[in-house]
């Protein structure tokens, strides 16, 4: 078999614990585009759906709640007669976003299943981020109204993890945050971005030739 042309790092991460500014650094040292909410504008632009509709139809919403928003949307009054577009529909066209951006390019994404999507990549590493609850906690608050409170801020942790747990695990069959999944996992509580990145990086010039 041919080795794939280009190489992908997938970076899976908690809410809050810094993977996407971990992701942007590696991407930035590498010096190639790092792809999350831009690949719903991939899919939208490849299936002429509204932008919107990818962009709430993310990974953070549950399935029920997916099916909720595209019947409110489309229901009669778009042609579709009360059809929506279903969560299955909407995972293949991310996939096939997904698949045009590894052919193309070397890339960075975050989230978005790319992991298991790309399985069968031979120019593939998977890295899952992490972080201590309490510091998880204090970067809401530092991000958040002043109304937010620790114990809400961490139902919102909770809350955000849960879903994404469910549709990781919902698409792939695997298990979100498992460390079996991944070819490395990294707290940034201990580690700090920086030392993530580098680790990161070394480890993708070792595995993917770079």
């Amino acid at each position: 078999m041919e080795k794939d042309k280009h190489y992908c790092i997938c970076i899976g991460r908690k809410f809050c614990s810094g993977g996407r500014n971990v992701a942007a650094m590696v991407a930035e040292q590498l010096g190639v585009k790092v792809y999350d909410r831009d690949l719903l504008k991939k899919a939208s632009q490849n299936t002429g759906f509204s932008e919107k509709f990818f962009d709430e139809a993310d990974e953070e919403k549950t399935r029920r709640g997916l099916r909720s928003l595209f019947m409110s949307h489309f229901n009669g009054s778009n042609g579709f007669s009360g059809n929506y577009l279903s969560n299955e529909s909407l995972f293949k066209m991310q996939s096939d976003a997904i698949h045009r951006i590894h052919e193309q390019e070397d890339c960075v994404f975050i989230g978005r299943c790319a992991d298991y999507v790309l399985r069968d990549s031979d120019r593939l590493l998977n890295v899952f981020i992490a972080a201590d609850t309490d510091d998880r906690v204090a970067r809401v608050l530092r991000h958040a109204d002043e109304g937010m409170t620790e114990s809400k801020a961490l139902s919102l942790i909770e809350d955000i993890d849960r879903k994404r747990s469910s549709y990781y695990n919902y698409f792939t069959g695997r298990t979100w945050g498992d460390p079996a999944v991944y070819d490395i996992c990294l707290n940034s509580s201990t580690l700090g971005y920086d030392k993530c990145a580098q680790l990161i990086v070394e480890l993708a010039k070792e595995r993917l030739g770079i």
